[in-house]
């Protein structure tokens, strides 16, 4: 069943001139918003993955190694963004995206249930900055697609705002971006975080940005686990000389990365055009219409829901929000919303959305046990 994005594509095109011959054009998938996901190959294998620039090396589920026969692992420990986690190791895997196959030394065999559950529905591999180093991707959100093409194959009009690319000493992506009219700082470029917005506890203490500012909590999920972070809106964002205002995002107090102060994930870089050639050291952007841009989702509930076939689990919730106020508590379930049943298609269709509603909004929610509380929704940070 194909994934459906938050509205309807524009219908308005801006031309892509700039590559060295006419891009190959493929569906690009947008799963609950903000997720990117495509069509690859991997060992043979025909799989949906998600685009994931913030990872260094690309990662495979337990249950889809299972599956291809990946028995020969090195175990091993990585960096999350939160701490470390075990897992696995294994050689020589060849993927193809977008009809370009790439032999992967290496690619990590993980446990991706939090990630999973907070997306709601299995993901089974995320593609990282290994694959997409092997060639030039640009992302067309108006007409949902994407193209894979030769590294230094474009060369941009005066209408795109370069940005130059840093390697960290993990091998992370990052570009420099003021924050809230802050100096430029390092931030990882991350395709595969629904966050628009991710900071270290450290800067964002150091710089007071929460002073005055109405805050609250978010469940956040990684392959290391579910970490409480703290939740805010940054007044605006530069990147060179775009700039974006109303920005969600989070204080992540045991933020990692030793080259970077946090990340930007794809809801902020959705507000534009894409062009990411790793190889050449460059990211380029484009501003584009209204209608076109990824949604940056700010959750009016209060509740941080871990979703299965058949309900919705609390597993967080927000203080000072709505549910809180309205006695809701972790491990609460949820078995239907706005009459409608919690099934597989979930998240496939737009039942997802009514967290991000209106303030003031009432959203009925039948829970396992038959009864029905209506939560109101609102604007708590």
């Amino acid at each position: 069943m194909p994934f459906r994005s938050w509205g309807q594509p524009a219908n308005r095109q801006q031309p892509w001139r700039g590559f060295a011959a006419k891009p190959i054009w493929r569906t690009l998938n947008i799963g609950t918003g903000d997720t990117l996901i495509a069509t690859a190959t991997v060992s043979g294998a025909v799989i949906e993955a998600v685009l994931d620039s913030g990872s260094g090396a690309t990662m495979i589920s337990k249950p889809l190694a299972a599956r291809l026969g990946m028995t020969k692992m090195e175990p091993r420990r990585i960096n999350g963004l939160g701490g470390k986690a075990e897992v696995g190791l294994v050689r020589n895997v060849e993927v193809v995206l977008a009809g370009q196959a790439r032999v992967l030394p290496f690619a990590i065999v993980a446990d991706l249930g939090a990630i999973s559950a907070a997306f709601g529905r299995p993901i089974d591999m995320m593609l990282g900055a290994d694959v997409l180093a092997g060639g030039c991707v640009a992302l067309d959100f108006a007409t949902r697609r994407f193209a894979f093409e030769k590294s230094g194959s474009f060369a941009p009009s005066p209408d795109w705002t370069p940005l130059v690319l840093g390697h960290g000493t993990r091998k992370e992506l990052f570009v420099f971006a003021s924050v809230a009219g802050l100096d430029p700082v390092p931030l990882m470029l991350d395709f595969g975080s629904s966050s628009a917005l991710m900071l270290s506890g450290a800067y964002v203490e150091a710089q007071s940005l929460l002073a005055g500012k109405a805050n609250s909590t978010a469940a956040l999920g990684g392959v290391e686990g579910v970490h409480i972070v703290k939740t805010f809106t940054a007044d605006k964002v530069n990147l060179g000389t775009l700039q974006v205002a109303s920005v969600p995002a989070i204080a992540h107090d045991r933020w990692t990365s030793e080259s970077t102060v946090g990340n930007i994930g794809m809801p902020l870089l959705g507000q534009f055009d894409i062009v990411l050639d790793i190889s050449q050291g460059r990211l380029w952007l484009r501003p584009i219409p209204a209608k076109a841009r990824l949604p940056m989702l700010k959750d009016r509930s209060g509740l941080g829901l871990a979703a299965s076939p058949t309900e919705l689990t609390v597993v967080h919730v927000a203080a000072g929000g709505p549910a809180a106020r309205s006695g809701w508590a972790a491990g609460d379930r949820i078995a239907a919303v706005k009459g409608f049943p919690i099934d597989t298609s979930y998240t496939r269709g737009s039942l997802w959305q009514w967290r991000y509603g209106p303030a003031g909004e009432k959203v009925a929610l039948k829970l396992t046990d038959g009864t029905t509380r209506t939560l109101k929704l609102a604007d708590y940070y």
